[in-house]
């Protein structure tokens, strides 16, 4: 059974002390002991509730990362972090180079680099984006497919395991009248 920490953050792995960002208007939270980029805002609207890398094994099980040579470059209305990931356990060996930046016009970049060290079935690698639900349910969104194409439809009213979207590299949807968020 999952324990209570695995229930609130994923991992057991102790929460760290949370550095705060900004990137032009928008403020967050980085987490590095995990990876985990958290609430986007733009003033008191949330424009993404989380954004991490996750290793998921054949049983969908999350391998915890492991943060290593994390180097933290913070300015009043701009950031650049860089850190190395391992996710290792059982047979599974994966590691990544992470880099997140925040620019002052408001563009935040989460980029992952990263190679299998062993042969191993997985279910999943790769980013996680949690939305709002209380602002995106619903909503309208347009959805960047793989192969270049857009494809328009709504998020879902219900949380649901799921996958409304499939075969697709990016969501853009209206944050604030006028304003978009893509990820």
């Amino acid at each position: 059974m999952p324990s209570e920490a695995q229930y609130l953050r994923g991992t057991d792995t102790p929460a760290s002390e949370r550095i705060h960002l900004q990137a032009g208007p928008l403020d967050m939270v980085f987490e590095p002991s995990i990876g985990f980029l958290r609430y986007i805002r733009f003033g008191d609207q949330e424009i993404l509730r989380g954004l991490y890398s996750a290793v998921r094994d054949h049983n969908w099980d999350t391998i915890a990362p492991k943060l290593t040579d994390l180097s933290v470059d913070v300015s009043e209305r701009c950031f650049d972090i860089n850190f190395n990931v391992a996710h290792s356990e059982r047979d599974i060996d994966f590691r990544w180079r992470g880099e997140i930046t925040g620019t002052e016009d408001g563009t935040v970049t989460f980029s992952m680099d990263g190679e299998a060290q062993s042969d191993f079935k997985r279910n999943r690698i790769g980013f996680c984006v949690l939305h709002s639900p209380a602002h995106v349910a619903g909503k309208p969104c347009t959805v960047l497919k793989d192969d270049g194409t857009e494809e328009q439809g709504r998020f879902p009213e219900q949380i649901s395991p799921h996958q409304p979207f499939l075969d697709m590299r990016a969501i853009r949807h209206e944050v604030v009248a006028g304003g978009t968020a893509e990820g």
